[in-house]
């Protein structure tokens, strides 16, 4: 964790990156999330690497979400149409983007958005 020791300045912020294990692990209950979820994040790409580096990953019975910030694999349950869309993730070292995955169960549409598109 990364805290504030700054007067009038508090904040708390998890760090990732400086080794290859950091990673963080929590149960919930996906449940709510079975018609339709979205879920986005914010990435520093800090090196470029064939590597799978994997910044959401939830499998339970059958169910898998999987969001990788290089885009090597995007996928809402069986859904891997959005393997195809590594080309997109052409973000430097060095760089902030955001990437949200939509995913609707009534339309059976998985969607991927870079910086919002």
């Amino acid at each position: 964790p990364v805290s504030s020791n700054e007067e009038n300045k508090k904040y708390n912020a998890l760090q990732f990156g400086t080794s290859t294990s950091d990673y963080l692990t929590f149960n919930f209950d996906m449940s709510p999330f079975r018609n339709s979820l979205s879920i986005c994040t914010w990435i520093k790409k800090v090196h470029t690497s064939s590597s799978y580096p994997t910044v959401f990953n939830y499998y339970y019975s059958g169910w898998e979400i999987m969001m990788m910030s290089n885009g090597y694999y995007t996928r809402v349950i069986s859904d891997s149409d959005l393997d195809g869309a590594r080309s997109k993730f052409t973000h430097p070292a060095g760089t902030w983007f955001s990437q949200c995955l939509t995913w609707s169960l009534s339309s059976q549409t998985s969607r991927l958005y870079l910086n919002g598109k």
